[in-house]
Order: C-alpha cells, then sequence, then structure tokens
C-alpha cells in the first residue's frame, strides 16, 4: 500500500508526542506522550495489516519521505518499503520496549465545561506563545464572557496574549494547559474539560481526538 498524505501528517504528528510508536491492525491508531500528559486516538486513511513496533518514528517516515512514494508492506520481520528503484527494510522492535496508551479508551461522561476553538484561534494563540516564551494556555469562563489567553502563569511580570471567544452562560471554570503539549493537527476542535483532570479535543472534520492532562496546581 502507499501511505496517504493525511497518513502521513497523522503519524508525523504523532511523532511529536512520541518518539516511537506501535502499529495496530486496522485504521484506528492510538500514541501517548512519555510523560502520559497527551494521549491521541485517529483513524487513519489506510488500514495496517499487523502490529508493528516503530523505534523511530521520525527514521521511519524519514526514509518513505525519501523514496519517491513508495509501496510499504508490512510483515513480522520488517517493513517494505519500494519506490521502484529503491527499497528499504525497516526492522520493527518489541512493542514493549514502547510507552504506549492503554487499551481502555478515555471518555468525559459530564464534561464541566464545553467550547469550540477554531484552527485560526488555536494557530494565532500557539505563535503568540512561541514568540514571547510562554509556557501556559488558560480558558476561563464567567460573567464576562469566554477568554484564552497565552501568559506564564509563574511571572507576573511577563508578556502574554488575550482574546474573547464569546459569551459564556455555563459554570465559572479556570483551566490550564502546558503551551508544550498543545500539538493538534491544524483543524476546529469541540473541547470538552474535565476540571482538575484533562480537556478532550474532538476535530469536527475528522475522526481525530486529543486528551490533554490539565495542570492542577
Amino acid at each position: 500500500m502507499k501511505l496517504s498524505e493525511y497518513t502521513m501528517a497523522v503519524l508525523k504528528n504523532f511523532s511529536t508526542i512520541n518518539s516511537g510508536l506501535v502499529l495496530n491492525p486496522g485504521t484506528l491508531q492510538r500514541t501517548m506522550s512519555p510523560e502520559k500528559s497527551v494521549l491521541v486516538e485517529a483513524e487513519l486513511d489506510d488500514s495496517m495489516p499487523i502490529k508493528f513496533g516503530i523505534y523511530d518514528l521520525n527514521l521511519f517516515l524519514g526514509n518513505i519521505s525519501t523514496l519517491s512514494n513508495p509501496e510499504v508492506m508490512f510483515t513480522k520481520e520488517e517493513g517494505v518499503m519500494s519506490d521502484g528503484t529503491f527499497t528499504l527494510n525497516f526492522k520493527p522492535c518489541s512493542p514493549e520496549l514502547i510507552i504506549s496508551p492503554p487499551d481502555k479508551s478515555l471518555s468525559i461522561d459530564e464534561p464541566d465545561a464545553v467550547f469550540d476553538l477554531s484552527s485560526a484561534l488555536i494557530g494565532k494563540i500557539l505563535r503568540l506563545a512561541s514568540m514571547n516564551t510562554l509556557p501556559f494556555l488558560s480558558v476561563s469562563g464567567n460573567a464576562g464572557g469566554l477568554f484564552l489567553q497565552a501568559h506564564d502563569k509563574n511571572n507576573s511580570a511577563s508578556n502574554y496574549a488575550k482574546t474573547r471567544m464569546g459569551d459564556w452562560n455555563g459554570t465559572e471554570f479556570n483551566i490550564s494547559i502546558k503551551t508544550e503539549n498543545v500539538k493538534m493537527i491544524p483543524d476546529d476542535y469541540l473541547v470538552e474539560v474535565k476540571t482538575g483532570k484533562f480537556a478532550k479535543f474532538t476535530s469536527r472534520n475528522r475522526k481525530l481526538v486529543y486528551f490533554v492532562a490539565l495542570e492542577t496546581k
């Protein structure tokens, strides 16, 4: 099979969360950061035939990119990539060497807050956070509205960026996430929050879900 552009994009995104990956049979793939602060579930365009451990996902993807749109075949012994001129044989690793999500999927039965977050807004706040070295993103809902902020909550003298996303009629809340854990593929997301635990980001356009741990201090 030839991996689609979207499958490659998801796997590249996975590599920013965990350098290793265990591909499982089928289209649903999952990964988790070594710190267990980010968990992702994604439905790929391509169905994987077997379980296959990849210790260095960036290396695996780099080989595919270097070859010219290769055919990729997985066996228990190796992954074979061939573009008609070159063939590369990629050796798997034991799945036990890679930190992977538990088999049980996460869910939020009764979220404390639900709101939408657009691709444009995520992209802009992350650029501002990067330029100003702001380690936290916060979302708050109160009588004044729904606000998104990039800031350093441990340094009151630092720069900060803030925007009003809209009105808020729900229960008052305030959550923080480490900026380094916001590694979503650009898209519009429905966000569900469980205060003190995690936020769930569900893509509006793809079967793609991120669970991100909230800061509890």
